[in-house]
């Protein structure tokens, strides 16, 4: 099926059908969780959509805030800061891949950072993961640092950390 549509035609049935395929395939994929307007405009090229309907279908769901970029980062960040125990830098990462802008993105950390201390975070994460603090020998400590890097959280978060703990 050629779904390929010039904006010429959208007064067109068929192109009408074209738009409402469009935004019936972005709903069904937003349904299964939640996506930023790159996501979504990625998945409509790929699945063959001209650039008029992929427009028109972001407008179509922004509109009724089916896709919110600053919702989606604010959510994600609480998400992988707060409850997964990851850092700053793998939240900015993550949303970057997602194509959120780095604006948003750096208001979504600050937004969920805001009453917290990074370092309070990167302390939680590693009690969770090392039952045993203090640690004590060079290797334990070399774990811990690998494993609060590897979880993106910056090194003078982690040195701060490990200071602490040593």
């Amino acid at each position: 099926m050629n779904r390929r549509v010039s904006r010429s035609r959208v007064s067109d049935p068929s192109a009408e059908a074209l738009q409402a395929s469009a935004q019936d395939e972005a709903c069904r994929w937003l349904a299964r969780a939640p996506r930023s307007a790159s996501e979504v405009e990625s998945r409509l090229r790929t699945r063959g959509f001209a650039d008029a309907v992929v427009a028109d279908t972001l407008v179509f769901l922004t509109e009724r805030r089916y896709v919110d970029d600053t919702v989606l980062a604010h959510r994600r960040a609480e998400e992988l800061l707060l409850e997964r125990g990851h850092g700053e830098l793998r939240v900015r990462h993550e949303l970057t891949l997602r194509g959120v802008a780095d604006t948003v993105v750096t208001r979504a950390i600050a937004a969920v950072l805001e009453d917290r201390r990074p370092v309070d975070l990167a302390r939680r994460a590693l009690a969770r993961r090392f039952r045993a603090l203090p640690l004590t020998t060079a290797a334990d400590r070399a774990r811990a640092y690998r494993f609060l890097v590897g979880r993106g959280h910056p090194e003078d978060v982690v040195n701060a950390v490990l200071e602490e703990e040593g």
